[in-house]
């Protein structure tokens, strides 16, 4: 699980590296921030409630907002593949 996490933030990343949509760039960056705490808790061996409450956080992060960039679809694809470990 701890793998797919970090596959997520890697993709996180490479797409906020590679966005040429400006307006994308601070929702990476608030995606990135929360997914580290995320992945703090995991390292941390936090109780699962702890961090499935995280996750649907997060799940709430992501339909708030919007990319507007193609670099989403990645990164969609790996939040899937990690929730699939959850």
């Amino acid at each position: 699980m701890k793998a797919e996490l970090a596959d997520y933030i890697l993709c996180l990343s490479e797409s906020a590296s590679n966005t040429r949509n400006a307006n994308d760039r601070p929702l990476y960056l608030s995606y990135l921030a929360d997914a580290a705490v995320l992945l703090a808790l995991l390292v941390r061996g936090a109780n699962v409630e702890d961090v499935k409450g995280r996750i649907k956080d997060h799940e709430r992060l992501l339909g708030q907002t919007f990319l507007a960039g193609p670099e989403h679809k990645a990164v969609d694809a790996a939040w899937e593949r990690f929730k699939g470990y959850v």
